[in-house]
């Protein structure tokens, strides 16, 4: 993705990518032809470009998204609430108390490092659970709004509340809303990455990530870096370093090798984990295996034919070929959604109304799709959207 391009998400009514006369580099502040003549078909706004409307049209297509992630969310939250509610949250901070008495490692369902649990400590010992809890909550609200507000600048405002309805219950949205997961985080951390131009501290967020919660889905994300962040890559791979030597030191080997012991023999790597999505998990290994390969190999394919489709692809095999993937992890691909949008309008409506069911029913063929569409986007196209190389 050259994110450099700040079109929104339209679903079908953006005109075809055509390369401007003015390139807009990622974080400039002039907008393109493109992006004028875009909003004006969203915006008829009052006294600009002479078009007088007093109601904001809604996109249909927004909408029906959103109609359809808010029934299917509601109906899922009701049915899982009374045993997802707060249940990662409730690990977290137990994690935290149990570094502080010297039983850290015993719990093999946390798999997050040490640091993970000391930087939960504070707010494990100083707030009510309550409070706790509910300051998660918002916190990722805060974060998920904030991400919606930059990438859909320019739009109305009946089609920017209904994609935060779309967003914030679609399934994998909601499933980390109400476990108290990090996914959410993860994915901000993700895309401060690949929404600003390639530098050492855009990188220092993926850096604390991997020192904290090192997922293995972020590991084509971090090819991804190495080839078109290479800059992030390195403060990334180097803060990461830094801050697990010095939790090392801070909180002790026997803490760290509790840890290893639990990641050499882990809960969720089990192919009967109750909510393990990945292929290896739900295929036998005659099918996951194959698979797992042409995945390897349609993510090259897609590196190397830019920085988007790259993109896109890496947070697919993430999910994909993961030792576990939960429900949860496929926040990642509200990432992929304005990009591809771009290139491929329709199709891109039939995988976000379909996004949610595709979850709940099976995660990798709905993933898998998204990987073929992208995949399916001539080359120009792409180069169209990015208006530049990436490196």
């Amino acid at each position: 993705m050259e994110f450099r391009d700040r079109h929104e998400t339209t679903f079908g009514l953006a005109p075809p990518a055509v390369k401007p006369k003015t390139t807009v580099r990622m974080g400039g502040g002039v907008r393109d032809q493109w992006h004028a003549m875009l909003l004006r078909m969203l915006t008829a706004r009052t006294g600009q470009a002479g078009v007088r409307t007093a109601t904001p049209r809604v996109n249909p297509r927004i909408f029906a998204v959103a109609v359809m992630n808010a029934i299917l969310g509601a109906v899922v939250a009701v049915v899982i609430f009374p045993i997802a509610w707060s249940a990662d949250a409730d690990r977290n901070l137990a994690a935290g108390r149990a570094l502080a008495d010297g039983t850290f490692g015993q719990d093999h369902t946390y798999l997050y490092a040490p640091l993970a649990a000391a930087l939960t400590l504070p707010i494990a010992l100083a707030l009510p659970y309550g409070l706790a809890i509910g300051g998660w909550l918002v916190a990722r609200l805060a974060v998920l709004a904030g991400g919606l507000a930059r990438q859909t600048r320019g739009l109305s405002m009946p089609d920017r509340i209904l994609l935060a309805v779309a967003a914030i219950s679609f399934v994998p949205t909601m499933y980390d809303l109400l476990l108290g997961n990090v996914s959410i985080l993860i994915a901000a951390v993700v895309a401060v990455v690949a929404w600003s131009e390639d530098g050492y501290l855009p990188g220092l967020p993926m850096g604390l990530l991997l020192a904290t919660i090192p997922k293995p889905a972020l590991i084509p994300v971090l090819i991804w870096m190495l080839v078109f962040r290479r800059r992030a890559f390195l403060s990334a791979i180097g803060s990461a370093a830094i801050l697990s030597a010095i939790a090392l030191i801070a909180l002790g080997a026997p803490a760290y090798g509790a840890w290893l012991q639990v990641l050499l023999h882990p809960y969720y790597l089990g192919t009967q984990q109750l909510g393990n999505m990945a292929l290896g998990a739900l295929l036998p290994a005659a099918l996951s295996w194959p698979l797992t390969a042409l995945t390897v190999v349609a993510t090259l394919i897609a590196l190397r034919r830019g920085e988007t489709p790259g993109f896109i692809a890496c947070l697919c095999a993430g999910l994909l070929i993961a030792p576990y993937t939960m429900a949860y992890g496929a926040v990642l691909l509200l990432l992929a959604v304005a990009p591809l949008a771009r290139v491929a309008p329709a199709r891109t409506f039939a995988l976000a109304i379909t996004g949610s069911l595709g979850v709940i029913i099976f995660l990798p063929l709905w993933v898998g799709a998204i990987f073929m569409t992208t995949l399916a986007v001539p080359r120009p196209a792409w180069a169209g959207l990015h208006q530049g190389d990436a490196t």
